[in-house]
């Protein structure tokens, strides 16, 4: 729930003097007014169009993890409590088919909402199509023509279409932020799309560098002597970093892999292996919280790598007790002081 922190504000009071006072009296309360230093006026943030958002937490080995981050979404002429992952790894936002068949009569129905002369397959092997008559929105923000993929995600049962409980039915992605600036508010679970970065936000953000392409960001995390361009990913929560395995055993204490991880990728399940680096991590001055790297011998992983040309991926797990500003317009990644 969004909670707005009002700012303490100190007043002023005026006191009416009874005419019977004695002039000179008077006269050295105005001189001692008119000398005394005026009080700054407390300044309230800018109102901004802020989202909420959900951790989507899971048990592993005992250990309670942040593993995801839902966003409650609508779809057009489906009045329905529908959520979406929030997942900047993903280029494109996307509709899973399977979660949204049964809003419709017949399959018929749901395919006249698709272009299927377009239709594409994710590095999954996943078909999908854009769609004609689906957008999606959240907060201020629609995104007019999602992918649709077939086959995939969880059915939701007939006398269960309209419930309380959320439906998890897709995955934005990064196509609503091209020239834009997003900024997510860890502490406050919330997030907000603006033009550019207004006054505020410059006065209180510490930027670096970034490179954008595809609708994804990438940022620059410095290790030891070297720096690593990594893609930051919000579909990654688990993990503060993850490389291959050639990078890993550079950057990670002698002794090898200290813990593994199963998850699920797109429906399938890798093996994720850690270990704690050998040095702090930086993001331009800014030092990370301690923190383990993670490898994958997974080739899809490993492709998908090699093709963004990229060292690796980091999410959430390094900025959860921050407000970060992504800004896609200007090329630059930021933390709030």
């Amino acid at each position: 729930m969004e909670k707005l922190a009002l700012p303490n504000r100190r007043w002023c009071y005026i006191y009416r003097m009874k005419l019977s006072i004695r002039p000179l009296l008077f006269a050295t309360v105005i001189l001692l007014g008119a000398c005394a230093p005026s009080r700054p006026t407390a300044v309230s943030a800018p109102s901004y169009p802020w989202f909420p958002f959900e951790w989507y937490t899971t048990n592993i080995k005992g250990k309670e993890y942040k593993a995801a981050i839902f966003v409650p979404i609508k779809i057009q002429g489906l009045p329905a409590n529908f959520a979406a992952q929030f997942d900047l790894g993903s280029d494109a936002t996307v509709l899973y088919g399977d979660a949204l068949k049964n809003y419709f009569a017949t399959r018929a129905q749901l395919y006249a909402l698709l272009d299927t002369t377009r239709g594409g397959m994710n590095d999954s092997g996943i078909r999908n199509y854009p769609t004609t008559g689906l957008p999606v929105s959240f907060g201020t923000t629609q995104v007019p023509q999602p992918l649709l993929m077939a086959g995939y995600g969880d059915e939701v049962p007939a006398d269960s279409l309209y419930t309380k409980s959320r439906k998890l039915v897709g995955t934005i992605g990064g196509d609503f932020v091209a020239d834009k600036v997003l900024v997510i508010d860890y502490p406050q679970q919330r997030m907000c799309v603006l033009d550019s970065v207004d006054a505020h936000w410059q006065a209180k953000t510490t930027f670096v560098t970034s490179q954008v392409r595809n609708n994804r960001m990438h940022i620059p995390l410095t290790i030891g002597p070297r720096t690593y361009w990594v893609l930051f990913d919000t579909g990654s929560s688990l993990f503060t970093l993850t490389t291959d395995e050639q990078t890993w055993r550079g950057i990670t204490r002698p002794g090898g892999v200290t813990d593994t991880l199963a998850v699920n990728s797109w429906g399938k399940q890798v093996a994720f292996y850690a270990a704690p680096t050998q040095s702090a991590v930086y993001l331009g001055a800014h030092q990370l919280p301690p923190a383990s790297a993670w490898f994958t011998r997974d080739q899809r992983q490993l492709e998908f790598l090699k093709a963004a040309k990229i060292d690796g991926l980091t999410g959430n797990a390094f900025f959860q007790n921050d407000v970060i500003v992504l800004d896609f317009k200007r090329k630059r990644f930021g933390v709030v002081r």
